[in-house]
């Protein structure tokens, strides 16, 4: 049996761009329609048949807080407030200026917990179709990454598979905001898998939704997580754990997505049978995604440390504010998740922590960013991927118009056009940047 193919073949282009976005998640949305808003030509690559991410085909949710740790003033705007604020407009979430911690929005957890946003997975990949069309971004869906040319540590173009056959994209700049750094990877920047010392990563959920649930009855968690939507009766559960996936292994995936599902069957019957409130409540759908709380973290110009989230470091190139704990859920059966240590009242993160070692033109935004893996627990979550995706398109977009690489635009200049666009960065020694 042959254990190597070397395959030669000749790919038609599907276009060119200034920017092409890999992954239309949380982050890769968001960037997509900052660099668009910037001014640039801007291509978005997603490998299922939606937007959203694990918002949508993962049925995550409620989006996470956007406010500091006491639950006091948001600490996350821009893109992320204006998605909610459609999506509120019909009837897609809910306000999290009104959203209490310790309520059956927040599954009766109150540390970190107040101030989420709930949303409906269906209505939201209507309002992201919409905002990226309407900015001009070309969408890409059904197109899955699979390599790329690189010369001189830029990369020249991308290797996409879609419906067709193997294509490819051309552009000046690239954005991955893929699940698991996987252009970054491919372009020969430096990554490692999960717990930078063990090589562990957290582990991963299968999402299921559930409806005809009684709200009123529902008044305490009762040992499995369940998080009211926007619709009365209708419930995401976030519950039992699938040990040790790695996103970057295929048989990996295959088997930990096969095993959440079964997991999430048993979990139903069992809160069909012990939750006051659920005992007619019915199965409506499995996520087709499975939930990766972490995969590969990139090396870059800097990383942020457990340190710098719970001491709140001061940074001169801050483009992003979040408040939420360090939650790291367990790496193996016998570790019990949670929040480790007690994460400052909110932190920023720097834009150096953006810029990947080795390649010039990329930029990476949302959960693989380099930082510690207890540090990440924090900001792997979808408001905070939002923000990181609306500062890496925006500096991209500025890359386009200076002509400079991706990690060299003015910082200052980022920071003012982040902060105009309704972004919020704090300044430890100033206030508001």
């Amino acid at each position: 049996m042959e254990k190597k193919l070397i395959y030669s073949t000749e790919l038609e282009s599907l276009g060119a761009y200034d920017v092409v976005v890999i992954g239309g998640g949380p982050a890769g949305v968001c960037a997509a329609i900052a660099a668009a808003r910037g001014g640039a030509k801007v291509a978005l690559v997603e490998k299922t048949a939606m937007l959203g991410g694990m918002a949508t085909s993962g049925l995550v949710g409620p989006f996470m807080t956007c406010y500091n740790r006491e639950g006091e003033f948001p600490v996350v705007g821009g893109l992320f407030r204006e998605i909610v604020e459609r999506s509120m407009k019909v009837n897609g979430a809910l306000c999290p200026d009104e959203i209490p911690a310790k309520s059956r929005y927040t599954s009766y957890i109150e540390k970190y917990h107040s101030n989420t946003t709930p949303i409906d997975s269906a209505l939201l990949q209507i309002v992201l179709d919409d905002m990226v069309t309407e900015n001009g971004v070309e969408l890409f869906l059904y197109t899955q990454f699979v390599d790329c040319k690189t010369e001189n540590s830029k990369i020249k173009q991308i290797v996409v598979a879609t419906p067709g056959g193997l294509s490819m994209l051309e552009a000046d700049y690239f954005i991955d905001c893929s699940s698991n750094a996987d252009l970054a990877f491919k372009a020969g920047v430096p990554t490692w898998l999960g717990d930078e010392e063990s090589g562990v990563p957290q582990a991963a959920t299968l999402f299921f939704e559930l409806t005809n649930v009684d709200d009123e009855k529902y008044l305490q968690r009762g040992g499995h997580k369940a998080y009211r939507t926007p619709e009365k009766g209708r419930y995401k559960v976030n519950d039992k754990h699938v040990m040790n996936v790695d996103p970057s292994n295929v048989r990996s995936m295959t088997v930990g997505h096969m095993e959440g599902r079964k997991l999430a069957i048993e979990s139903f019957i069992d809160m069909k049978a012990t939750m006051p409130g659920f005992e007619n409540a019915s199965l409506t759908q499995i996520a087709s995604v499975l939930g990766i709380r972490e995969g590969r973290h990139i090396k870059g110009k800097y990383m942020l440390t457990v340190e710098d989230v719970c001491n709140s470091t001061y940074f001169e190139d801050a483009v992003v504010t979040f408040g939420y704990g360090m939650d790291v859920h367990c790496r193996d059966a016998a570790t019990r998740g949670g929040f480790r240590g007690e994460s400052a009242d909110w932190y920023t993160i720097p834009f150096r922590c953006l810029v990947p070692l080795n390649c010039d033109n990329l930029l990476v935004a949302g959960k693989t960013i380099c930082a510690q893996s207890q540090a990440a627990g924090s900001f792997r979550v979808m408001p905070a991927c939002m923000a990181l995706g609306q500062a890496a398109g925006t500096a991209i977009a500025m890359a386009v118009q200076e002509h400079c690489n991706a990690g060299d635009v003015s910082v200052k200049e980022l920071q003012t056009e982040l902060v105009k666009n309704g972004a919020i960065i704090l300044d430890n020694k100033n206030g508001i940047k």
